[in-house]
């Protein structure tokens, strides 16, 4: 009998049967292409999503979840007197955690909100941590202890190949944009502290499987063993494909997790992206 329930969104990597094991609910995002709200992973797939978004003249719209949605979530998981632990993608990447504060202020439940600093398997990371500790029958104190060791062992790269959607969400100013697209510039970001951090940039597909070799060779150089590994991806290609066999025969015991992105991270990061996200052992 666990003595707390997990709530997160749908920004996570996490795969249906670790759903079903651990009974994680997750609250989706949404997003709109061509004036259609889709649901992540309830009314549409991160593949057809993809698909849509390459052939939409316009940049979809995603929105994190109303906070009436989580205060429906959290007053129907404490409605028999369960706790919630509700671990949540990076406040800097979204306002998902901001909504679940202010719905946590408001049921009449005991909610505890944390902000993951991250998002996507890296995040499920101590959303699984976060199960195992529920079910082991550890508190919600002693859990978020180890969610902080997890989140101090945890490292997530990301490289944007294509650069238009994040020209047209701003993120990128038009004409730094226009400069880095003509030069075939790719964006390497690593997220430190809960905030993405240029690593660096470099010039076609080629720079990026040098950037992951680098990466590579610098943990093997520090004996790092990993736990496991997330490839995030919005679309496979061949350079991707070639990163995952160098993580696959640098840290062969490691645990594999390769998928899609979520809608609203396909959104902003544009097609083509990889993210890798290590969790180191203790």
């Amino acid at each position: 009998m666990t003595k707390f329930k997990i709530v997160t969104d749908s920004t996570v990597e996490l795969s249906n049967e670790e759903i079903k094991q651990y009974s994680i609910t997750v609250v989706p995002l949404s997003s709109m292409i061509a004036n259609i709200l889709y649901y992540d992973g309830v009314t549409i797939t991160k593949a057809e999503f993809l698909e849509k978004m390459k052939k939409s003249h316009e940049l979809p719209k995603s929105s994190q979840p109303a906070m009436g949605t989580f205060l429906d979530t959290y007053n129907e998981l404490t409605a028999e007197g369960s706790e919630v632990l509700s671990i949540h993608v990076a406040e800097t990447l979204s306002g998902t955690v901001n909504s679940a504060h202010q719905a946590a202020n408001l049921t009449h439940g005991k909610v505890t909100v944390i902000d993951s600093e991250f998002c996507a398997r890296a995040m499920a990371f101590q959303v699984l941590e976060a199960a195992k500790c529920a079910e082991a029958g550890l508190s919600i104190k002693e859990t978020l202890q180890r969610l902080e060791e997890i989140k101090k062992r945890t490292l997530l790269y990301i490289t944007v190949v294509d650069l238009e959607n994040m020209i047209k969400g701003g993120r990128i100013g038009k004409t730094m944009g226009r400069v880095t697209s003509w030069l075939n510039i790719k964006a390497n970001l690593q997220m430190i502290d809960g905030v993405l951090t240029p690593d660096m940039r470099g010039r076609g597909t080629k720079s990026i499987v040098k950037r992951y070799e680098a990466i590579i060779a610098e943990l093997k150089k520090n004996h790092v063993e990993m736990e496991a590994i997330g490839v995030t991806h919005t679309g496979l290609s061949d350079y991707s494909d070639q990163i995952i066999r160098m993580l696959q025969e640098a840290f062969p015991k490691a645990e594999f997790f390769i998928s899609y992105a979520s809608a609203s991270v396909i959104t902003h990061a544009g097609p083509n992206a990889i993210s890798v996200q290590f969790l180191t052992k203790k």
